[in-house]
């Protein structure tokens, strides 16, 4: 079973299990009354194969045992644990034997949150392809440990076809057993002692003046201060179609640019789009660049004026306007044009070789791997060449970058490894360019891609982690939020599988919601006011607080908008509106 079926299957077999004490986790299996269970106390199945039992080794320690079976697909023996602990990461340790394995056999750890179809953190080892035979060996595996992890999923796993056992599983946070880890207490929102939040909130927060402009700018003059030394400052946005999110981030950026010196924007778009339309500002028309260059969620009137704006200040400022997605769709032109007037044989050689393979469009899913990893093997070649014949250039060297950005995922598919997902891949385009020393970096991308740290599913987030990681107290995420109000959405699902972005916008309205929102809490503090969330969580004593937000990506708001996080947690500073309003469509 492929890693995406199996992520997906293990998504619908949520299994709610009674926890242990802190101090018996049954880890060692060896909790077990042969006259009722079938497995040891605390563990249960995931899979469908019926060969999943326990037995004793030479030695009288209980093992489980998994051995597939021609009606199924994978078998594994799990047990969970509460999630009771705060660290940066989570390790499963476990031995493991098998036999005439065909498929793949490991360990399997998944961390659940609220709502459990929302996970965290996956890892079942069939990146590794361990096959054949082989005697008992140690395995271990890691995954970061999201605070507002909920339940910990731990255990053993058989792909297709053979037998397998497992023994002496150990879970360790941050190096330390959790049979003796003392467990953290964590807030529920809905528990929060209010009068000290709002107290703590009211020291940690100041207010934005919305009667004009002036007004406006001058409250955010310390905020701008607190970002002139930073690296990268990312700006979010809980929805793409908040115009007030829009008026901001312009005001914002425009300050970065023309006070402290920042002198990159980087969007989430299509690197070969963006890099198109920034060519091409000053020559042809705005709407008709924008209709054809930028994803719809951002043809607006609040879109435009930031362009028109960048477009006669970027040669005063040196400005440079990138994208942070995939680019398939212009790539190859781009390429083609920086190389024009390179005479070289072999360069115009391999260039035929690419475009040949960029013309031709994959029958299927696994005719498209092979095209796309050939794709990025040429674009190795050619990179090896014109930098053995010293006729590179800087400009092409971005943009081979990020052409092998687009097609890396295929060759590591082709080569039977771990792909990165978007956020990955939009986080090293970002620190391709952070490297340069001159750079300093403001991105526009959702709450959801520059948040600190993970949010859900494995993905929500990776961007802004990953951008944390690397650069510390230098990247700076300043996330956007709001309570009520209109916003803009689109129908389309899926917002970069055609180059040609004509879809319509339209408008929807922020949901009243069932349960307790921080944006509910916040509205308490005042309309409109920035916070430092540093400052914050140190007047609440660092407590890990827990409650539901909502998160609208480039579509309607449904159920699957609402995320339970620690909120307070996700950015460095966040902005809070009460009440916002839908962007303005260029187009009808």
């Amino acid at each position: 079973m492929k890693q995406h079926d199996l992520y997906l299957a293990l998504a619908l077999m949520f299994t709610s299990i009674l926890g242990f004490s802190q101090d018996n986790y049954n880890l060692d299996l060896e909790d077990f009354d042969p006259t009722t269970q079938k497995l040891p106390t605390g563990w249960f199945i995931w899979g469908n194969y019926e060969g999943v039992t326990t037995e004793l080794d030479s030695n009288n320690n209980r093992i489980a045992k998994i051995t597939s079976d021609k009606n199924g697909t994978f078998g594994s023996v799990v047990r969970s644990i509460p999630a009771n602990f705060t660290g940066d990461c989570i390790e499963l340790r476990g031995k493991i034997k098998f036999e005439n394995v065909k498929s793949y056999v490991g360990l399997i750890m998944r961390i659940d949150g609220i709502p459990t179809k929302k996970h965290l953190a996956f890892e079942n080892m069939y990146s590794q392809q361990i096959q054949g035979t082989r005697d008992w060996q140690e395995y271990s595996i890691k995954l970061p440990l999201p605070k507002h992890a909920r339940t910990i999923y731990v255990g053993g796993i058989l792909g297709t076809e053979g037998t397998a056992w497992f023994d002496d599983f150990e879970v360790f946070v941050d190096g330390k057993n959790i049979e003796i880890l003392e467990q953290t207490p964590k807030t529920e929102l809905t528990k929060l002692d209010e009068k000290e939040f709002l107290k703590a909130l009211d020291e940690a927060s100041t207010a934005i003046k919305t009667d004009t402009e002036e007004k406006l700018s001058s409250s955010l003059d310390a905020l701008i201060q607190s970002l002139s030394n930073k690296k990268i400052v990312a700006l979010g946005e809980s929805t793409h179609g908040t115009a007030e999110y829009y008026k901001l981030r312009s005001l914002i950026t425009k300050r970065l640019i023309e006070e402290k010196g920042f002198n990159m924007i980087i969007l989430e778009n299509p690197y070969d789009a963006v890099e198109r339309l920034d060519d091409q500002l000053n020559e042809q028309d705005l709407d008709s660049l924008m209709r054809k260059n930028l994803f719809p969620i951002y043809q607006t009137e609040e879109m435009k004026s930031f362009l028109e704006w960048y477009a006669a200040n970027s040669d005063k400022f040196d400005l440079d306007f990138k994208g942070c997605d995939d680019s398939f769709y212009i790539s190859y032109e781009l390429l083609e044009e920086e190389l024009s007037d390179v005479a070289d044989t072999e360069t115009q050689k391999i260039l035929k070789k690419i475009k040949k393979q960029f013309d031709k469009e994959g029958k299927n899913f696994r005719k498209e791997i092979k095209l796309n990893s050939s794709n990025y093997d040429l674009i190795l070649e050619l990179e090896k060449h014109l930098k053995a014949t010293n006729a590179s250039t800087s400009e092409v060297s971005d943009l081979l970058f990020n052409i092998k950005n687009t097609y890396s995922n295929y060759k590591l598919l082709q080569d039977r490894k771990p792909i990165q997902s978007r956020d990955q891949v939009m986080a090293d385009r970002i620190s391709y360019f952070a490297k340069n020393p001159d750079a300093k970096i403001i991105v526009w991308a959702h709450d959801a891609h520059i948040s600190n740290y993970v949010i859900a599913d494995g993905e929500i987030g990776i961007m802004g982690r990953d951008l944390k990681s690397e650069y510390g107290n230098d990247y700076h995420a300043v996330g956007f939020s709001t309570l009520e109000g209109s916003y803009s959405y689109m129908d389309e699902k899926y917002i970069n599988t055609s180059p040609n972005y004509t879809q319509i916008l339209k408008q929807g309205s922020i949901k009243n919601s069932n349960e307790l929102l921080w944006e509910e809490l916040l509205a308490k503090n005042g309309n409109a006011f920035y916070m430092d969330l540093s400052a914050l969580n140190k007047e609440l004593n660092n407590k890990v607080i827990l409650g539901s937000t909502k998160l609208i990506g480039y579509n309607l708001e449904d159920e699957t908008s609402v995320y339970y996080v620690p909120f307070l947690d996700l950015y460095d500073t966040l902005i809070f509106l009460k009440e916002t309003s839908a962007t303005s469509p260029l187009f009808n």
